[in-house]
């Protein structure tokens, strides 16, 4: 037996050969593409305001950890202010800090161009 090889060098030439469109299966994959789209929309419309609600929960409690702590710096700054005037501290801290004694009824300002006298407030500031 004897094997013969055959070589066919002829290419054919398609470009005239067109596949006809099935508008069964294109309206079929239209339909689908469509409710794929419906459906994805759907999902996110549901599932966004969950989301947002969960991002202003944890906004809300930001907020107020921010509010408390700022509540404690105000009442902080109100004690260190009744306690800077209070008479009897800053007459504390007159003495201890520059050496000032009390003058009686006056207050003696000096300063480096000339020595000044002034009338001291009676009362508490309270009662200003």
């Amino acid at each position: 037996m004897t094997s013969e090889r055959f070589e066919v060098n002829y290419r054919p030439d398609n470009q005239w050969l067109h596949r006809k469109l099935d508008r069964k299966r294109y309206a079929q994959l239209l339909l689908y593409l469509a409710i794929g789209i419906f459906a994805l929309t759907a999902a996110v419309a549901a599932t966004w305001p969950h989301l947002e609600a969960i991002r202003l929960g944890y906004r809300v409690e930001e907020l107020r950890l921010e509010r408390d702590q700022l509540q404690k710096d105000i009442e902080r700054y109100r004690l260190e202010l009744s306690e800077l005037t209070d008479p009897s501290s800053v007459e504390r801290r007159a003495r201890e800090t520059y050496g000032l004694e009390p003058a009686g009824e006056r207050v003696i300002l000096e300063t480096p161009d000339a020595p000044a006298i002034v009338p001291m407030e009676t009362g508490s500031p309270a009662t200003r």
